[in-house]
């Protein structure tokens, strides 16, 4: 029985009324506006206006991910494929009046299956919008094609509106929709239609090869978020919500493991990608001018966006969350990226090791050669110039003829360089850009500096990083940069003639008994100063006296610097005679005026107030010269004497005084070297550079202020977005497509001519022969230039180590490329289009490179990790990332039988919370490591191979970094060994030690060594486990704020059955060969090993005491014949003064002492001097050098 309410709402036919009976009352009056629509036609035809443009005018190469997205007219559909569809329809729960059915399209084209839903409101405006171009081309409306007039393959539209059609009839109104998209969807200009794209839910960046298969497409209204992360200025909050209401129309795509829009109203330019992280949220919220709003948080960015009902913001929101359960959850779930990586576990990638840079760079060569799509590069230094295969005269093994190659076949190049702060340190990025780019002309290679030093406040760190990524799919990485300096092989060579004889023969001892040494031309200087005599021994006092111009300068005055002159000239490995001539320079300078010193013709009439503020001192450790650098450039006699001349002639002194001096200075010259003659011109050239007198720097200041005063526009913010170097600054039309049209077009010609090279067979090219612990790069640009005498200067061999891998690991570092790529236009080229956004390859696409043909040896299938340190400044991120640390210390708390570590620095502490210099805890898991194994009684070794020496031309920085070496290994409460025997372990050297590496040749008869510069990033832990990356044993590497760095962990899947303290263990086929190379070489049995030495058990005693023996052997042979430094014999600077100029068998007697290096010497082990200086207290640079006084963070 009914109750009464629904007595009254059911009229007597039983059908529903009041209300319900208006609405159908409305139903009906709809249905019959439909069927009056209707009545003409149940069809309507789409003609095709043109049946010459059916066939497709590109090919699928258009579809490339360098291609497509930079056309001007974009494609979208792969060429010569059909569309095939299906639809089926369901209807609304609670249904529309007009439009009461869902429409399901499911498409396939090619690979490539998707599915949307729509109304048929939506099919109909598309088909209206497809009418008014039948209009444009032919003049008439599809209504007004006769029936008769229809052709066969014309699309027909039916008319019959949705309130018309029952559920018997939906099926055949599916069928009739389906037939007509079918052959909507052959002819192109439908095809193409911005309409029709909409309702497919396709864009240009569906289909692209390499990027995956696209979730979710649709057009949604956004807004940016709240925070902007801009260097350590890093979150700048909108803080008014009423300056967000804006949104913008914005076409988003939902790949496999990140969001990206794109602008369709800029050729669908693509945006940020927003790709999935571990901080990555979806949330559905109520924002403000946005009921149904979708938050998404990443850690670069945060975005707001707008749905116009419920149920299409539920839809999204499950398909993200769809996504990051499945195709992004490698890195959503926190489970599967270990020690707080970005990236997972990858398993079966294919991975090879190289131990120094030249197969390397030559495997670079061949990738770069066979790339195809895309090239990314990121390097501290780079070098276009390179030579990246060796020996050679073809200049089309130089790296940037390759570069420039590739982009003229169409292939993008992407290169990040770090922006470094040009009065500081000259890597002439600004010069690189310029060269590849081309001034601008050449479309195919960009390259950004980061970061912006004003803006960011980031002075003090640098983009460390060094890796070449091919295509998204082989990735080089490690410790290599592609610059000068860096190539070497396993000779470690010292000397490079090319095609001229070297001559080996020796010559007779040089080696003078009687000849002083530098503490006592140290005092001879000191004597001079307080008396006014000059070091030759021509007593300057009695013209003082007659003249009476200047008083005789009190030696209270005169500061006490000993230890820091002789660190100066000791360490840097100068010679007495350019200690003596350099200091009876200062001496002379020092000098009062109507004195007649050695070279006064040469210094301006004003110099002898300017110098006479030099102290007794070394310049570098002067207050009154904190940005001074020693620079010894080796100049020619010749250039000396013409400079010298030159000065001669602009001086208002008599001519008979003139004369005087000049003679004087021709006897001078007599009595010096030829070699010390070199280094005179560069102390020459330094003193004119600071001799400028007050007035001139107040009138240079007053002029810069008026013509600052004088601009129309004077922005203080402005001003701190430059550089201190003009020439070194980014302009907006280095970034934007600038030059005229001619020089775009003809881009594929170089701009820049280079001098033609004869390079006489050399190995390393101009400047390419560097010896850092002599002179630092100078004059880089005139790269086809020696910098060194090569008859006379030995080079500094380069250690160093690198990998390849392939596979999803390599597109793991990738995806860390374009995340810093994207930040970095975003920060400073935002609105410069010709910079575009990057987009990730999918992780589901085949890798089907020949790779075989790329490398000779055998590739490992091994498990990779990618790790990195990265901050706000360096990625944009919200949360420091420091994987690489945690990497370290949980492989070093794991390890088992033994660590190998090869550094170029090694800086921690033993405990973090106590050390307020230091944080990084690797020292700190060793000691654990060590003292777990010794409270076991089980053998347990490290091994650690540094350079002997941080690899700088100025002293204080070298002091600075071994300060801190020693700090961590063995001097000081943090210290590892004083750790180590504070817990109660009586001999440290049992478990860890600490290395060096050396080589010597004959150089035109004269024996010389040279420190091999370990530049190495390495760590491999029981012949199962590598790290090799970009990141060095210190906390500018290691904290992730810093420097920014990245890292591969690499995990043995290959493993056999060996030895390892005598007990039979698992290890791997990577680790187990890399670490034997290594270990060969150390030892010089890698190309002969005639006594069948086994370096398998590197945990036995008896292999550790061999290793250590050979050290020591190398090491007090290296000490006899040359008196090297640094030495664990040289404990104080006193004992420094002196020991350099002791006898020793490359002076006494070379032929004897060649005799020791050929048969003692083996391979390139020394030890590592731990008591060096060891009786000073510290040696840290004086706060009065501009090295003591920048932050300590500077050198930790």
């Amino acid at each position: 029985m009914n109750t009464p309410s629904e007595d009254n709402r059911n009229n007597e036919n039983g059908r529903p009324g009041g209300l319900f009976d208006f609405i159908e009352q409305t139903n009906v009056i709809g249905n019959v506006i439909a069927a009056a629509a209707s009545q003409k036609n149940s069809f309507e035809p789409l003609p095709f206006s043109n049946q010459s443009l059916f066939e497709e005018n590109y090919d699928e190469s258009c579809l490339n991910i360098n291609v497509n997205p930079f056309l001007d007219q974009k494609k979208v559909f792969i060429p010569n494929v059909p569309i095939d569809l299906s639809i089926t329809a369901e209807r609304k729960h609670g249904a529309h009046i007009f439009h009461p059915y869902n429409y399901t399209l499911c498409f396939t084209h090619g690979p490539f299956k998707w599915e949307v839903v729509r109304t048929y409101k939506d099919i109909k405006e598309c088909h209206r919008a497809l009418g008014k171009l039948v209009k444009q081309d032919m003049g008439y409306s599809c209504s007004d094609i006769r029936k008769e007039d229809f052709k066969p393959e014309w699309p027909l539209f039916p008319n019959e509106h949705d309130n018309l059609i029952n559920s018997e009839m939906i099926g055949e109104r599916c069928k009739h929709l389906a037939e007509y998209l079918k052959r909507m969807l052959t002819y192109p200009p439908f095809r193409d239609h911005p309409s029709t794209l909409y309702l497919l839910g396709v864009s240009p960046l569906s289909f692209i090869r390499g990027i995956g298969l696209s979730h979710v497409e649709c057009l949604i209204p956004k807004r940016t978020g709240d925070n902007v992360y801009y260097g350590h200025f890093s979150q700048l909050k909108l803080c008014c919500e009423q300056l967000k209401f804006r949104y913008t129309k914005r076409w988003f795509i939902l790949k496999d493991t990140y969001i990206v829009y794109t602008n369709t109203k800029l050729n669908n330019l693509t945006g940020f990608s927003m790709m999935v992280d571990r901080a990555f949220r979806c949330d559905m919220k109520i924002k403000a001018g946005a009921y149904h709003a979708i938050e998404i948080r990443n850690l670069q960015r945060n975005l707001i966006l707008k749905f116009k009902s419920s149920h299409q913001q539920k839809h999204w929101f499950d398909k993200i969350n769809k996504c990051l359960n499945t195709t992004a959850r490698c890195f959503h779930d926190v489970s599967l990226m270990p020690n707080g990586s970005y990236a997972p576990v990858r398993k079966k990638q294919l991975c090879k090791w190289y131990v120094n840079s030249a197969q390397y760079m030559e495997h670079v060569m061949n990738g770069l050669n066979n790339a195809k799509e895309e090239i990314f590069i990121t390097d501290w230094w780079f070098s276009p110039e390179l030579l990246l295969k060796r020996p050679t005269e073809d200049l089309q093994y130089r790296l940037d003829k390759i570069l420039l190659k590739k982009s003229r076949e169409g292939v993008k190049v992407y290169i990040m360089l770090f922006k470094e702060v040009s009065f500081a340190i000259g890597l002439l990025s600004y010069r690189v850009k310029q060269l590849l780019t081309q001034k601008g002309a050449n479309p195919n290679i960009k390259v950004l500096r980061h970061p912006e030093h004003s803006p960011s406040g980031v002075f003090l760190w640098s983009h460390h990083e060094k890796m070449v990524i091919i295509d998204q799919s082989v990735a080089f990485m490690g410790g290599i940069d592609l610059c000068f300096g860096r190539w070497d092989d396993d000779l470690h060579r010292l000397i490079d003639l090319g095609r001229r004889e070297n001559r080996t023969e020796l010559d007779p001892p040089s080696y003078q008994p009687n000849a002083p040494n530098l503490a006592q031309i140290v005092d001879q200087i000191k004597d001079s100063r307080e008396r006014g005599v000059d070091v030759e021994g021509q007593d300057n006092g009695e013209n003082n006296e007659a003249k009476g111009d200047v008083a005789k300068p009190d030696s209270k005055n005169v500061p006490t610097s000993k230890p820091d002159s002789l660190i100066v000239a000791a360490l840097m490995g100068n010679s007495i005679a350019k200690f003596k001539a350099k200091n009876r320079l200062n001496s002379q300078l020092s000098a009062p005026n109507n004195a007649s010193p050695v070279f006064q013709s040469d210094v301006p009439s004003n110099s002898a107030s300017l110098a006479s503020r030099f102290s007794l001192k070394s310049k570098s450790f002067n207050a009154g010269h904190k940005n001074e650098r020693i620079e010894m450039n080796p100049v020619s006699f010749n250039d000396v004497k013409l400079e010298t001349e030159e000065n001669m002639n602009k001086s208002n002194v008599s001519s008979n005084s003139a004369n005087k001096q000049l003679n004087a200075s021709n006897l001078s010259r007599q009595k010096f070297s030829s070699k010390a003659s070199k280094y005179l011109q560069s102390d020459l050239n330094e003193i004119d550079e600071i001799e400028f007198s007050k007035k001139e720097k107040v009138k240079r200041k007053l002029s810069r202020l008026k013509k600052t005063m004088k601009r129309k526009s004077h922005n203080p913010l402005s001003r701190l977005r430059r550089q201190s170097s003009n020439s070194d600054s980014d302009s907006y039309s280095d970034y934007s497509d600038s030059g005229d049209e001619e020089a775009k077009r003809s881009f594929t010609e170089e701009i820049v001519e280079y001098p033609n090279i004869s390079n006489e067979g050399y190995y390393w090219i101009g400047k390419d022969y560097c010896n850092s612990y002599k002179a630092d790069f100078k004059d880089v640009a005139q790269f086809y230039q020696d910098q060194f005498d090569r008859n006379s200067t030995p080079r500094m061999p380069w250690r160093d180590e690198g990998l390849v891998v392939i596979g999803e690991a390599a597109r793991d570092l990738a995806r860390h490329f374009i995340q810093r790529w994207n930040q970095c236009k975003r920060e400073k080229v935002r609105h410069i289009y010709a910079y575009p956004f990057l987009l990730p390859k999918s992780y589901e696409e085949p890798f089907d490179y020949d790779y075989k043909s790329w490398f000779k040896d055998q590739l490992i299938n091994c498990q990779v990790q990618m790790t990195r340190s990265l901050d706000a400044w360096s990625g944009g991120l919200s949360q420091t990332e420091c994987s690489i640390l945690n990497s370290y210390c949980d492989l070093i708390n794991n390890a088992e039988h033994f660590i190998y570590i090869e550094n170029q620095f090694f800086v921690t502490t033993t405990d973090p919370s106590r050390d307020n210099e230091v944080k990084n805890m690797v020292g700190n898991e060793l000691v654990k490591r060590i003292m777990r194994a010794f409270r076991d009684r089980k053998k347990f070794r490290v091994y650690v191979v540094l350079p002997l020496l941080p690899g700088f031309d100025n002293p204080n920085a070298i002091q600075a970094v071994q300060y801190y070496n020693l700090r961590s290994i063995v001097n000081g409460q943090f210290s590892i060994y004083q750790e180590l025997k504070n817990q109660g372990v009586p001999d440290p050297l049992e478990f860890i030690t600490f290395y060096g590496m050396r080589n010597w040749a004959v150089l035109m008869g004269k024996l010389v060594q040279e420190i091999i510069y370990v530049h190495s990033k390495l760590m491999i832990v029981d012949d199962k486990y590598v790290i090799c990356g970009s990141a060095n044993i210190n906390d500018r590497s290691l904290l992730g704020k810093r420097d920014s760095e990245v890292a591969a962990v690499i995990k043995d899947e290959e493993l056999f059955e060996s030895v390892l303290g005598g007990e039979k263990v698992m290890v791997g086929k990577y680790a187990n060969s890399l670490r034997k190379k290594i270990f060969k070489l150390h030892l010089g049995v890698y190309f002969n090993n005639p006594n069948k030495l086994d370096v398998q058990d590197c945990v036995s005693d008896e292999f550790y005491q061999h290793f250590r023996s050979v050290s020591a052997q190398n090491t007090k042979v290296y000490d006899e014949v040359f008196k090297c430094l640094p030495s664990d014999n040289i404990i104080n600077f006193e004992t420094l003064a002196t020991y350099v100029d002791q006898p020793c068998l490359s002076k006494t007697d070379p032929v004897k002492g060649k005799k020791e290096l050929d048969e003692k010497v083996k391979g390139f082990l020394v030890d590592f001097p731990l008591q060096f200086l060891c009786k000073e207290k510290s040696f840290f640079p004086d706060i009065r050098t501009p090295e003591g006084l920048v932050p300590i963070a500077m050198w930790t």
